[in-house]
């Protein structure tokens, strides 16, 4: 699921370097700050409306992608205010606990790994519920005879990130989902889908970054105000999801679709 959450990381600095308006808050429960992966939780801006999307149609016969083994019993799990530190503990089996901690917002990540999931197919992700840090460095932009492009050294921005993504292990990745789930499922209803399940999502999320296009030559920009937009119209009509693989570029959207299949195969065997 990190590799997930890696590629996440890039659109979280997407925004983060051309803000977006923020939506009003809604009254659902604010999660912890952000900090590092050691860090104790704090109280950080309430989840905005774009995170509570419309209810899915009731599912009344269990998900359409069936989980791949057997999960506890929700009774078992911690407390969502309480499940950061045996989730880390968790993921120490994944990668060293520095190289977490580069990448990953730590407090409530149960709540933000859901959110940044369900909002991969959508248009873009709430920066402060993001399951992941900002990518270091700023973003270059060319400008020549009042044209923008992006600058392709902009992607070795991402090389850690693909670099832990493409060091997981996905039968140890989906050992871990599973062992949380019932938790991540109790968040997932808890946003609003009260009928439907977190798998499925899941799987809708990957399907939809193996179906992002691939773009050949200069990345055009415009800036209409405040953010930068891609200038062709089909591609800033993306997702979330699919604008970010086409952001770390070529080569790191080759290695991430290599990452996903991997991890997809594991959760539907």
């Amino acid at each position: 699921m990190l590799a997930i959450a890696a590629i996440a990381g890039g659109i979280y600095l997407w925004q983060r370097e051309t803000p977006r308006p923020v939506p009003p808050p809604t009254t659902a429960t604010a999660p912890a700050s952000e900090s590092g992966a050691a860090a104790g939780a704090a109280p950080a801006p309430a989840q905005p409306a774009e995170a509570a999307p419309p209810v899915p149609a009731p599912v009344a016969d269990g998900p359409k992608n069936p989980l791949p083994g057997a999960v506890p019993d929700a009774g078992t799990m911690p407390p969502a205010e309480r499940s950061d530190a045996p989730i880390l503990e968790a993921l120490l089996k994944l990668a060293r606990r520095d190289a977490l901690a580069q990448v990953l917002n730590m407090p409530d990540f149960a709540r933000r790994f859901v959110v940044t999931v369900d909002h991969l197919p959508r248009e873009r992700i709430p920066a402060q519920l993001s399951a992941v840090k900002r990518v270091p460095g700023q973003l270059s932009v060319a400008s020549a005879h009042g044209s923008m492009t992006l600058e392709p050294a902009n992607f070795a921005r991402y090389d850690a990130f693909v670099r832990l993504a493409e060091s997981l292990d996905p039968k140890t990745m989906v050992a871990i989902y599973l062992r949380f789930y019932p938790l991540l499922q109790q968040e997932y209803r808890a946003m609003g889908f009260p009928n439907a399940h977190f798998h499925d999502r899941v799987i809708e999320a990957i399907d939809d970054m193996l179906t992002a296009p691939e773009v050949s030559g200069p990345i055009r920009l415009v800036q209409p105000k405040v953010n930068y937009r891609f200038a062709d119209p089909l591609l800033e009509k993306l997702s979330a999801g699919r604008k970010i693989m086409i952001r770390i570029g070529p080569e790191h959207a080759a290695q991430m679709k290599k990452v996903l299949r991997a991890l997809r195969a594991e959760l539907v065997r």
